[in-house]
């Protein structure tokens, strides 16, 4: 009996990773796509403006652009922009005094290295890399009115799944992070390979 159960998990072993190994791999190395979801930017109002009795609103329509290059059926390198949003925020300046309304809206260009795992259609994937981010800062006060860009060189990292149902056209679902800037963004999208 223990025989036969060894030989069975064996032979479940070796056929699962044979499966694996023959997962489809697309004939064309090259995509492009893109996709739209919502970012949230994951700090305080008071730090992020700096005013008294600070609000913002950190949660904004995020989008993004990418093209790769798949050079084996685990890995790619890709480059693409990232638009995390714009985040409105309103407080005071010298005391309560001074009312402020204004803006910062978060973007960034990245390149990163994918780890894929391919299952059948589906590619599960995360990725690291380098990002050049950027806020830009919009105020405006009953006086005046202020501009100021905050840019990082920083990490960006994610993951995701990516589902092909039919040749060279896919649907992505992915969780990307970018960690000076502090934003998430969940968005999905769809790829197409050439």
């Amino acid at each position: 009996m223990k025989v036969i159960c060894t030989t069975a998990a064996t032979a479940l072993l070796i056929g699962s990773t044979t499966s694996f190994a023959q997962a489809p791999y697309p004939q064309t190395p090259w995509y492009f796509g893109a996709g739209v979801g919502t970012g949230h930017l994951s700090r305080s109002a008071g730090d992020l403006t700096g005013l008294n009795n600070a609000t913002l609103d950190d949660n904004d329509v995020s989008w993004t652009v990418r093209g790769g290059w798949r050079f084996s059926p685990y890995t790619a390198i890709e480059l693409g922009y990232y638009d995390f949003g714009r985040y409105k925020f309103h407080g005071t300046a010298v005391g309560p005094a001074v009312p402020v309304d204004g803006s910062a809206r978060a973007q960034s260009v990245g390149l990163s290295f994918v780890g894929i795992i391919p299952i059948g259609t589906v590619d599960l994937y995360g990725r690291i890399g380098y990002a050049h981010s950027q806020l830009k800062f919009n105020a405006n006060g009953p006086l005046n009115t202020g501009n100021q860009n905050e840019r990082q060189n920083e990490a960006t990292y994610g993951a995701g799944a990516r589902w092909t149902f039919v040749p060279n056209w896919a649907l992505f679902a992915e969780w990307v992070k970018n960690d000076r800037i502090r934003v998430d963004s969940f968005v999905g999208g769809i790829d197409f390979r050439f």
